[in-house]
């Protein structure tokens, strides 16, 4: 993440299990061991510095301990010394019961690059494994931004540098740092066998970890009616996913389609991809994924013109690229078809009843992938929420206040309680005495 790279965080999060706030939520929490709980819920970056530009080992630890966490990622980046004083930082996180696992940044991130391994991830694997064997409470480490830099992170290198690490400590694991929009099968069946789970950055809502479990537990999608295009994946002019169906014509008076509709991608870039409903063919309605919000709402197409005359017609929903994208990842989602003088043959609850036809590297729910076989595998994920305020409001947009990020705080908590995620983490809890967010995180907590 690119805003990792300004100065120490101002703000960040905990994790709460028993959290006032919670308590009148209709889920019931789901009883966990104490193993359970181990690395569920921590805290990352935004340690404490000496005048020196050291770590203040000391009061880090203290904070940490004060706020109630049980696990604490140590991102080697800000100073030389980072790993110097991980070293001193071990043991006394181990006298408070804390795990700790290593972060490191990827090759996209602005040099000057962590000391003292720089980009030799394989030596990284090995040492850190190594430091683990002398303080086993070093359990894990984190590679950030891991598939915007997938093309020096391939399965083979990941299966090689993880191997690397277990030949030294088997018990040692590897998680990449994912966003939301990059769960997809097609990373799920490239890199389970080689990763011990994920961290999954930033939830727009309760609806996203709810998909991004689905997708890691091979589970019925929450958005069974989705188009999608990777990023960090080039496309041609003229690529596209499509689902359709025939729809039988009983009105060609009065010829509504309604729908609801959202898309993840609220930039200002426009003339790439482009969303629309497709009638015989023919355009009925077509947006830009540019702009806008990432909420749902609805849209009305008045597609008669298109229907007179004929007694069935053919349905579809595309995502086209009207020029080529070299790294453009959008998701969009559908949901609540419904139609006045058009009767289809199925709606968006029956996504393996349509038609998909697609070219490029556009992914779709629809058709028989939503017949797959379900369960076969879970990959487990940590959720990672804004808690920093610059970081908060450039994802999810003003108030960027301390009481907004608790919400999600809880939204993601409650995630957790209900199973659909194995544990939650947020940068970057502000550890100054007098902190507002660290206030309430230290009262949501007693």
């Amino acid at each position: 993440m690119n805003s990792r790279i300004w100065a120490l965080c101002a703000f960040g999060a905990l994790w709460i299990a028993a959290a006032p706030a919670l308590a009148a939520t209709k889920a019931a929490p789901r009883s966990r061991t104490p193993a359970q709980w181990r690395g569920a819920l921590a805290d990352y970056d935004a340690e404490p510095r000496l005048r020196n530009g050291r770590v203040d080992v000391d009061t880090l630890v203290a904070r940490l301990k004060e706020v109630g966490v049980t696990t604490y990622y140590w991102l080697v980046y800000h100073a030389p010394t980072d790993w110097d004083d991980l070293e001193l930082f071990l043991p006394k996180a181990a006298e408070v019961g804390l795990d700790v696992w290593v972060y490191l940044v990827p090759p996209s991130e602005s040099p000057p690059y962590p000391e003292p391994f720089r980009l030799d991830y394989h030596r990284w694997a090995e040492e850190i494994a190594r430091l683990s064997l002398r303080h086993p409470n070093l359990t894990a480490w984190v590679i950030d931004d891991f598939y915007e830099n997938h093309a020096l992170f391939t399965p083979a290198y990941v299966r090689q540098m993880r191997a690397r690490a277990r030949q030294i400590n088997p018990r040692i694991k590897f998680y990449p740092l994912m966003y939301f929009g990059e769960i997809r099968p097609g990373f799920v069946n490239d890199y389970r066998g080689v990763i011990d789970g994920v961290v999954v950055a930033y939830p727009q809502d309760r609806d996203e970890i709810n998909q991004a479990w689905a997708v890691l537990n091979d589970a019925r999608s929450a958005f069974p009616a989705e188009m999608s295009y990777p990023g960090a994946a080039p496309s041609q002019a003229g690529c596209f996913a499509m689902a359709s169906q025939a729809a039988r014509v009983v009105s060609s008076g009065r010829c509504v389609v309604r729908f609801r509709e959202r898309d993840d991608y609220t930039g200002p870039t426009a003339g790439y991809h482009l969303k629309q409903l497709l009638v015989d063919g023919a355009v009925a309605w077509e947006e830009d994924v540019a702009g806008g919000t990432s909420a749902w709402r609805e849209v009305t197409a008045d597609v008669a013109p298109l229907v007179r005359g004929k007694t069935r017609v053919t349905l579809a929903f595309r995502l086209l690229d009207k020029r080529g994208v070299s790294n453009f990842g959008v998701r969009w989602h559908l949901r609540d078809l419904r139609a006045d003088g058009l009767q289809p043959a199925a709606d968006f609850t029956a996504p393996q009843r349509w038609q998909v036809s697609q070219r490029g590297a556009f992914e779709t729910g629809f058709g028989r992938i939503a017949e797959q076989p379900k369960r076969r595998f879970h990959v487990p994920f940590i959720v990672m929420t804004a808690g920093d305020a610059g970081e908060f409001r450039m994802r999810h947009g003003d108030p960027a206040s301390p009481e907004r990020m608790a919400e999600w705080l809880r939204m993601s908590l409650q995630a957790w309680r209900e199973g659909k995620c194995d544990g939650v983490v947020t940068y970057c809890l502000d550890k100054r005495p007098g902190s507002r967010i660290f206030d309430l995180a230290r009262d949501l907590l007693h």
